[in-house]
């Protein structure tokens, strides 16, 4: 204590008398510090200030009781840079993706296309191919067709088609020669007035096709067959004749016949009339005259598309009948076109009456006119003389049809020559009665 006075103690004292008696003071304040909260802070709590152990201040904002505090860390930029690269790699992989699944969407759609195009072209190329009678190239034509297929209906018409071709194929092996007598072109309309069946048999149906009926009732009755699809049926005895296109044949309406069978009373089992009577085309009204001489019916063989006019064929029956195989396809087309044959004599195909031998001179005259026109003028005389008398008879026997004389002219029937090629007489019948028809379901 040598060197300090009296002051510098008393100064001394005073420090040390402070310190003893405010540490408690400071030990309590710090003991008075609330502790940080734990969870939301309540709204009294508008601000928080605590110490922490390197002496920084921690501010806590005012927060809403019922909100969760989420602490979302900071990225770093270089790694947000990463993330932004790697979420545009990831829009440009989806961008390619929908480019490649948007060409392979157009890429499929183009082969369907094609696909479709050659199906279509293949069945086009078939009924081409069939038409001319080309059975076995129609064949193969319809075979590529199904197999390219997928659609299960239209795979189903074209495999129709196919058997089709195999069944005219199948009946060209055994084909009759016929002897074509005319074969007369006829509106669709009234073809059917030209046949040589009675006058006023056909009958006018109201929202129908006309029918054969030579009874007296106006109404009949009648059994629906859809699934036969049946037309024109004509009976001979205990044959029936009709046309249908649902059962196996060769395309369009085919011509069939079924027998009467007595014991089981019902029609037997019905056949195909086979090559030419049926082609690829639509047959239909086959008929035999009441004296049997002739078979007649119609086709639109050879004719356009407008469905406007049919063919109508007269087949003089033979007792003998020879049939021969047939392969070469022109071949077939040309007995398809069953034109008259040339070795029938004039007159022989016309049966007999008036009308047969009317037509019959009508074609004289018409072969005398045309020798006239080349014959030798020394010659002329002659021929001049031959066709006075065809003209002659042409006169008598068109007097006595239109006075009602033969056995199938009433008197107002005009005989048709236009369009008629051969030695049928084909004269134009009148319809009778309208009749109600009723089908039993």
């Amino acid at each position: 204590m040598k060197g300090l006075g009296f002051k510098s103690l008393l100064a001394l004292a005073l420090i040390a008398l402070a310190s003893l008696l405010f540490l408690p003071t400071a030990q309590a304040a710090k003991a008075k510090v609330k502790p940080v909260p734990r969870g939301p802070l309540s709204p009294r709590d508008s601000l928080w200030i605590r110490m922490v152990t390197d002496s920084s201040l921690v501010i806590l904002p005012y927060v809403d009781a019922d909100t969760t505090i989420e602490v979302i860390p900071e990225i770093p930029e270089d790694t947000q840079a990463r993330i932004t690269d790697s979420l545009m790699m990831r829009q440009d992989s989806i961008i390619r993706a929908q480019k490649i699944a948007d060409s392979i969407r157009v890429a499929r759609q183009d082969s369907l296309d094609r696909v479709a195009a050659m199906i279509d072209e293949l069945v086009q190329k078939g009924n081409d191919y069939s038409e001319m009678y080309y059975f076995a190239k129609a064949y193969e034509s319809f075979l590529k067709a199904e197999g390219l297929c997928s659609d299960p209906e239209f795979k189903a018409a074209i495999a129709e088609n196919r058997k089709k071709c195999d069944y005219a194929r199948s009946h060209t092996q055994k084909i009759p020669e016929l002897t074509v007598v005319a074969r007369a072109l006829f509106s669709v309309d009234d073809f059917f007035l030209y046949y040589p069946l009675p006058d006023k048999s056909w009958r006018p149906v109201v929202g129908a096709p006309a029918v054969y009926y030579t009874g007296t009732d106006s109404e009949i009755h009648l059994n629906r067959d859809a699934a036969l699809d049946m037309i024109y049926p004509m009976y001979d005895g205990d044959r029936m004749y009709f046309a249908s296109k649902n059962l196996p044949g060769f395309g369009g309406y085919d011509l069939f016949y079924a027998d009467w069978d007595e014991a089981l009373g019902e029609w037997g089992e019905p056949h195909n009339m086979g090559f030419p009577y049926c082609s690829p085309y639509d047959d239909f009204l086959f008929m035999k005259t009441e004296d049997g001489q002739y078979s007649v019916f119609a086709s639109t063989r050879g004719l356009g598309e407008d469905g406007e006019d049919v063919h109508v064929y007269v087949i003089k029956n033979n007792a003998n009948v020879t049939y021969r195989a047939v392969n070469k396809p022109r071949e077939l087309a040309q007995i398809a076109e069953l034109a008259p044959n040339a070795e029938v004599a004039p007159g022989e195909g016309h049966g007999e009456g008036p009308q047969a031998q009317y037509q019959a001179a009508v074609d004289k005259e018409q072969e005398l006119r045309a020798r006239l026109e080349s014959v030798l003028a020394e010659e002329r005389p002659t021929l001049q003389a031959e066709l006075d008398a065809v003209l002659a008879e042409k006169a008598r026997l068109e007097e006595l049809i239109l006075n009602g004389g033969g056995i199938n002219a009433p008197g107002e029937y005009e005989i048709v020559t236009t369009g008629v090629e051969g030695s049928f007489s084909f004269t134009k019948k009148s319809y009778g009665p309208a009749i109600k028809i009723i089908f039993d379901e």
